[in-house]
């Protein structure tokens, strides 16, 4: 096996999920040869310019960085072509890459994507399979290609999606397993023990970027896929709705309930709620277990009861 502190890296990423993975190789004795991140954007109420993670940390540890407004750039393309790199490691740089980049080190630019490829390509896999209910989901490495995250599969790591799980825990799993599996891709390609594997195109889906209006929850839908819908965007963006159609309320964990019944005889309306915060859906209800007032802290559905002066609790 290669000495790994011998093997240099051309890091492109930008947020934090990124710069875990950044931190493991450096951590880890891989030399990380220069650093590409988005521009500096504008950021808060007074709209100033904000670095990335990335970018701030490669600037603390005297690592080269670059933050190109077009990737396309002529001299943007030949200095990063020039830094004789054995690999290019990408993680949610978030722009395009020309392939003359991708083609330039010594063996290839590889990527971690969230989620069993080729299920789930595209800006929001961990929520979009928390979303459909996937039983399963994982991380994988694959060589890049022009094609949004097409390229053949190095190596891949599965994990089930539990009950309790939300976009943050599985965020934090995906990094743990990512960054392992990383490094072993790396070295298995640099000992050419290695096999790529051609993603199958007919099972491919695409994870498209989280809108606003998503986190909005409509009550009228199905019980079921709200509650996913509330995993999924938990911590971020947050699923919310309104308090006697007045005051925004985060809803954090739920439970999911068929009608029962009991349920059934309180005639409730969509949008109704029970004095346990047993919510009417389009079909079935939810069961609120925690949620959080704007500006407040999270607390339990007991708290929430005790507190409300409300007669009849209704959700919109």
């Amino acid at each position: 096996m290669k000495d790994s502190q011998r093997i240099k890296i051309g890091f492109f990423g930008t947020p934090d999920f990124s710069l875990h993975f950044l931190e493991y190789l450096f951590n880890n004795d891989f030399e990380i040869s220069f650093v590409v991140t988005q521009p500096p954007a504008k950021s808060g109420r007074g709209k100033l310019l904000k670095k990335s993670s990335v970018h701030f940390w490669a600037e603390k540890n005297n690592i080269k960085v670059f933050y190109p407004e077009n990737t396309n750039n002529e001299k943007f393309i030949e200095c990063i072509c020039s830094q004789m790199v054995d690999f290019l490691v990408v993680v949610a740089y978030g722009r395009l890459i020309p392939m003359k980049i991708l083609d330039s080190p010594k063996h290839m630019a590889v990527n971690i994507h969230a989620s069993l490829l080729p299920r789930w390509r595209g800006a929001a896999p961990i929520q979009r399979a928390l979303m459909n209910g996937d039983a399963k989901t994982g991380v994988t490495i694959m060589k890049i290609i022009q094609e949004l995250d097409a390229g053949p599969i190095i190596l891949m790591r599965s994990f089930d999606i539990k009950k309790d799980d939300t976009s943050g825990t599985l965020y934090n799993k995906i990094i743990e397993d990512g960054k392992t599996l990383l490094t072993e891709a790396l070295n298995k390609i640099i000992n050419n023990d290695y096999k790529l594997q051609t993603q199958d195109v007919a099972k491919a889906t695409y994870a498209s970027k989280i809108k606003k209006i998503e986190s909005k929850i409509n009550w009228s839908e199905d019980a079921k896929k709200i509650f996913f819908k509330i995993k999924a965007f938990n911590p971020h963006p947050g699923s919310w709705t309104l308090l006697d159609s007045k005051k925004r309320i985060k809803i954090l964990k739920t439970e999911y309930l068929k009608e029962t019944e009991y349920l059934n005889k309180l005639n409730l309306k969509i949008g109704q709620s029970t004095d346990k915060l047993e919510v009417k859906c389009g079909v079935g209800y939810l069961k609120i277990i925690s949620l959080q007032k704007e500006g407040g802290k999270p607390i339990s559905a007991k708290e929430f009861i005790n507190g409300v002066k409300l007669k009849d609790i209704w959700f919109s």
